[in-house]
């Protein structure tokens, strides 16, 4: 019906009613939809490649259960989810010994001892440069990163860790040191990420 036919039939009043609610409720309308449109954008456009630290690319947070097929060390592992996908996890927050480095063995061990062919529920935070999805894992409920800070087989990775946990990663680790649980009975144990440098420079 148009606004002629619209007068006739209903007068004046009701027509002119009409012509101001056009006039009012389109115009706000189109700003909204041009506000919404540019902020869309900006987000689009300001949303980062990179989230920081080994190289870790935002993905967003996101869990899931697979069953542990492989320990690589005693902060890598594989896992197959329910539909028999593949993942490499490194534990985040955490870094244990290397595998030649003084309780790198001991640290595997301990790893596969709680997770290898276990189901463990896995969430992400992010990918690192080697495409590894960067996670805390549990088994049962317990928190499989922080108890191997808590039992001396890996290090708080304080050059990583965010601010939000950062503090109780060290206490775990002072805990562990004060103790000397597992690679602190050692007198004076080397950094994975020390040794990993030094053992590059040997090689160049």
């Amino acid at each position: 019906m148009n606004i002629f036919n619209f007068k006739k039939k209903y007068g004046n009043s009701a027509s002119d009613s009409l012509m101001n609610f056009h006039a009012c409720f389109f115009p706000k309308i189109f700003t909204c939809l041009a506000a919404v449109s540019a902020v869309s954008f900006f987000l689009m456009l300001s949303t980062p490649a990179e989230a920081g630290g080994h190289g870790r690319k935002a993905t967003g947070h996101y869990s899931y259960m697979c069953k542990v097929i492989r320990v690589h060390d005693g902060d890598t592992f594989r896992c197959l989810d329910g539909k028999k996908k593949e993942h490499k996890i490194r534990l985040i927050n955490i870094d244990a010994p290397e595998k030649a480095q003084q309780y790198g063995k001991e640290a595997t061990s301990y790893l596969k001892s709680r997770i290898l062919k276990k189901n463990v529920t896995v969430q992400v935070s992010s990918k690192d440069k080697y495409r590894r999805e960067l996670a805390v894992i549990f088994v049962n409920g317990t928190d499989i990163n922080r108890e191997m800070v808590a039992t001396g087989n890996a290090w708080a990775f304080r050059k990583y860790l965010p601010e939000h946990n950062r503090k109780e990663y060290i206490n775990l680790e002072s805990g562990a040191r004060s103790a000397k649980r597992g690679l602190w009975k050692y007198p004076n144990p080397v950094e994975p990420a020390e040794y990993r440098k030094a053992h590059r420079s040997s090689q160049d």
